[in-house]
């Protein structure tokens, strides 16, 4: 559908096509009361919005420019390249939806395919950037899987006859709409037909659970989020069941039981096998909680398919609690990794359920892997010198797990003063010429071309920081604004480093949720670290235990000498 400007002249309404790719693409449009002034929301699927501001006259769209910059940080992410493809659906009718590319997509490689649903069923999925807790194919494309969300008969944006048209014939359209588009992606080479997932909340866990039983070999993993099983239980338990089921079953149950039965996948649930995670809120009256115990028992008791039922306390039917949207993702995402892309095993993945890698105890089994002497210091002992541990980043880089320790800092210098039981704490007060003066030692002493970060090395390191260093906010209970870091300089400068610092390591890994990493620790705190910048000359990076990030600005004051230290990194081997 174009939108057109409408203008009232004295023989009656003008239209005027819109010529404006911006406005042809536009979620909101908000007209000034000088009927000039114009904002709007400009966004396809693969671009993330733009808020601008501009005037308009007769079609034409001038002196447009962005009023607003929202959710900046986000242009640092990749995103899939996405398009509109059509095909033909159920009863001949061309059906078309959105198509999002793989990050690793290569011509002539067939790749997995995420079939996300709309709900409603009168939702839509348009050319528009989309991103939440139902649906994040920047997500999957991280996987190597194409996402396809379709729009099936009964959508929105297409015209009255088309969300109409399944009413009485409810899963009769939709499904033959969504299979065909499947297939249409396998005939063109793209996806693999062996590895197809499907997935969706509300409307759209009801076609995904019809899936399943229609199809039952063709997909190979399932996440419904608040679907029905069972037409006739949610005549009466939905809040609007006598409306809905009226309208697209054509009347109540006692009146067409044998077309209820038919149309409730319940029924034959017999026929699933695919490996099935199910969501629910449990205050949920939209889709009723007590559709997910039925769809789960039957699968439970029948023991087909692995089945898990997730139900998520106090949520109505759609979540409103961020920790559950994020919980419900990170659930989907495992569930596909274990069933879809066999990253994990099932043993594995509860494993991780029981003891999750960012747990204490599973932090504890992997520090023994850590190195220290036998006096209990953090290094490596070479040549009777105590010199940093260091980890693989990237295939460019190592660098050093901890901030450079006192023990190890005092290898070097011997005068270098090291109170009883600081060994282990970062080494402090280092000038830039000390800093400079350590890493050339430590290339004469190992032959190894040791360095000083960056800068940019150092922004992405912090990047990668836990929540909760050791920096003035750990001490404080709470994240200082400037003016209260102000307001606390007095109380600071009579502290002493060694009252406030941590042995290295003290505080959680920021990167501990991820198995393969490396555990690298006080990232942005404890101490600030040299590095170097553009300009070749050096300057003190990242948090320390009396400085914090400004929440806002993200950036740090610059720290106390007392509270600078070092890190060391190392090109690749």
């Amino acid at each position: 559908m174009e939108p057109r400007f409408y203008e009232k002249t004295a023989d009656g309404w003008r239209a005027h096509p819109v010529s404006d790719a911006r406005l042809r693409h536009s979620t909101s449009i908000r007209i000034g009361p000088d009927g000039h002034t114009i904002a709007f929301v400009y966004s396809r699927a693969d671009s993330l919005p733009q808020y601008l501001v501009g005037t308009y006259r007769r079609g034409r769209l001038t002196n447009v420019q962005p009023f607003v910059r929202l959710n900046t940080y986000l242009k640092d992410y990749p995103i899939p390249r996405a398009e509109v493809i059509y095909w033909e659906g159920a009863e001949g009718d061309t059906v078309n939806g959105i198509l999002y590319y793989p990050f690793n997509y290569r011509p002539g490689r067939r790749h997995p395919l995420m079939v996300v649903i709309h709900g409603g069923p009168s939702g839509v999925d348009l050319d528009a950037w989309r991103a939440d807790w139902t649906v994040y194919p920047p997500l999957w494309a991280q996987r190597g899987a194409f996402v396809l969300r379709p729009n099936y008969h009964g959508s929105g944006h297409h015209g009255l006859e088309f969300v109409e048209s399944i009413k009485g014939r409810y899963y009769e359209l939709e499904l033959p709409d969504i299979i065909k588009g499947i297939e249409h992606l396998v005939a063109q080479g793209l996806v693999d037909p062996d590895s197809l997932g499907v997935m969706g909340w509300s409307n759209g866990a009801i076609l995904t659970i019809a899936l399943t039983v229609e199809y039952p070999e063709r997909f190979k993993v399932a996440m419904p989020g608040a679907g029905d099983v069972n037409w006739i239980s949610d005549y009466g338990n939905c809040a609007f069941g006598v409306r809905f089921d009226d309208s697209y079953f054509g009347g109540p149950p006692w009146e067409r039981l044998d077309h209820y039965i038919a149309k409730s996948p319940l029924f034959r649930l017999h026929r699933v096998v695919t490996p099935t995670l199910i969501h629910f809120g449990d205050q949920d009256t939209a889709v009723p909680t007590e559709q997910g115990w039925q769809h789960y028992r039957a699968l439970q008791q029948l023991g087909k398919a692995p089945v898990r039922f997730i139900l998520y306390p106090g949520e109505p039917h759609g979540f409103r609690r961020p920790s559950h949207q994020k919980r419900k993702m990170e659930e989907d995402l495992a569930w596909a990794d274990t069933y879809l892309f066999g990253r994990t095993s099932m043993a594995e993945r509860l494993r991780r359920r029981v003891l999750p890698e960012s747990a204490p105890l599973a932090l504890k089994l992997r520090a023994r892997r850590i190195a220290r002497t036998a006096d209990g210091r953090y290094g490596v002992e070479q040549n009777g010198v105590l010199l940093p541990e260091m980890v693989r980043l990237d295939d460019t880089l190592w660098v050093g797990r901890f901030e450079v320790t006192r023990a190890q800092f005092r290898a070097f210098k011997p005068d270098y003063p090291v109170p009883p039981g600081t060994e282990n704490h970062p080494a402090s007060g280092i000038t830039a010429d000390e800093a400079r003066a350590y890493v050339a030692w430590l290339r004469r002493q190992t032959g190894q071309p040791y360095r000083l970060p960056t800068v940019a090395e150092l922004e992405k390191l912090q990047r990668k920081a836990g929540a909760s260093e050791n920096t003035l906010a750990y001490w404080l209970g709470y994240t200082p604004n400037p003016d209260e870091r102000r307001q606390l300089e007095d109380v600071l400068a009579d502290f002493r480093p060694d009252e406030l610092l941590l042995p290295v390591g003290s505080r959680p890994p920021g990167n501990a949720k991820d198995p393969d990493a490396p555990l690298l620790y006080d990232l942005d705190g404890n101490v600030a670290e040299w590095a170097v910048g553009d300009d070749g000359r050096l300057q003190p990076s990242g948090a320390s235990a009396v400085t914090v990030r400004d929440p806002r600005t993200k950036e740090v004051p610059a720290p106390p000498p007392a509270f600078i230290g070092l890190r060391v990194v190392l090109p690749q081997r």
